[in-house]
């Protein structure tokens, strides 16, 4: 319930601004008589794709050798089709602006499509093997495979599986180019997620450059941002005990900035990120220079307390009117 608006409504019907049939229309969502369920059919329906496709490998793996691989691979390609030809026909024409969803389940309908053919494309591989051994390719065709969907039918929801799936890939095939530099699988992960991180950023930027589905920068922006200072914090954690300081104070330098960006520009998000990613760079430095007792596990119990108010305190004033 919002007070303010409430008494704001009143006053503009005691003064003729605002008709009977206009108060009502508004007044039940000030006064907390409407509830939206949104997001409870959003979380139903994230669910009810997962068990729909955690019943898919159920089923594979009980019933392929009484069904049979060609019969299993046809199946997933008409079930996979199935919900692309749904979300199709009720989609309007492809824009480069943000679109209306045609319904509340066609974003998921459409992440159960691509997910049963990524579902296809691996029981392809397992049982014929058309990769050998660049198997990890089929993350990167998914991951085109959901970029296109996601930017065809205008769901971020499917975006983020097109990113994870890209980074996945990235991290299963990137150690061989990296290993014979960088000697040991740990850097080139680390280099892998900070390449990863700084392309999904640029990807955002342009976005809203070029304004190409503009909208779509916060969940580029938001990949990046994770993977960028999971690199840099896996080097101060993960790293050489001679040279994590470097990446501690890379990664603590990036999470000042970023912060300070994100707070003026009022991104909740990217500001809790890097707010963590700092706090987590400044305990690694604490981990080496405390001593590993009770006082330790005080002080940084009595950070992370500290810490999380001042985000809430940061959000509240990041929510307030400028």
């Amino acid at each position: 319930m919002n007070p303010e608006v409430v008494d704001a409504i009143a006053a503009l019907e005691a003064k003729g601004l605002l008709t009977d049939a206009q108060r009502q229309a508004v007044l039940p969502a000030a006064d907390g008589s409407l509830v939206s369920v949104r997001a409870e059919i959003r979380t139903v329906l994230y669910a009810g794709v997962a068990l729909a496709v955690s019943g898919v490998g159920l089923f594979l793996k009980e019933n392929q050798d009484r069904i049979g691989p060609a019969a299993i691979t046809a199946i997933l390609t008409l079930c996979a089709a199935s919900c692309f030809l749904f979300v199709a026909r009720r989609s309007p024409p492809f824009t480069w602006a943000s679109s209306p969803s045609p319904h509340v389940a066609a974003d998921y309908v459409l992440l159960l499509g691509v997910l049963l053919a990524g579902s296809d494309l691996a029981y392809i591989e397992t049982q014929f093997r058309v990769l050998g051994p660049d198997w990890a390719y089929h993350l990167l065709v998914l991951s085109l495979l959901a970029a296109g969907a996601a930017f065809r039918f205008d769901s971020r929801v499917v975006l983020s599986l097109a990113l994870s799936s890209f980074a996945a890939w990235r991290g299963l095939s990137a150690r061989a180019p990296f290993e014979a530099v960088l000697r040991d699988h740990s850097a080139a992960l680390r280099a892998n997620a900070i390449g990863c991180g700084l392309l999904f950023l640029a990807a955002g930027w342009l976005c809203v450059r070029l304004n190409r589905k503009a909208h779509f920068e916060g969940v580029f922006t938001a990949f990046g941002w994770l993977l960028f200072f999971g690199g840099l914090l896996s080097g101060a954690f993960g790293g050489d005990e001679t040279n994590w300081a470097v990446w501690a104070l890379a990664a603590l330098a990036a999470a000042a900035a970023v912060g300070a960006f994100a707070f003026r520009r009022r991104r909740a998000f990217d500001f809790g990120v890097a707010v963590v990613a700092g706090y987590l760079a400044i305990l690694r430095g604490l981990f080496a220079a405390a001593p590993h007792d009770q006082t330790y596990f005080f002080l940084v119990a009595g950070s992370s307390v500290a810490v999380l108010f001042g985000l809430v305190a940061a959000y509240r004033a990041m929510r307030r009117p400028a």
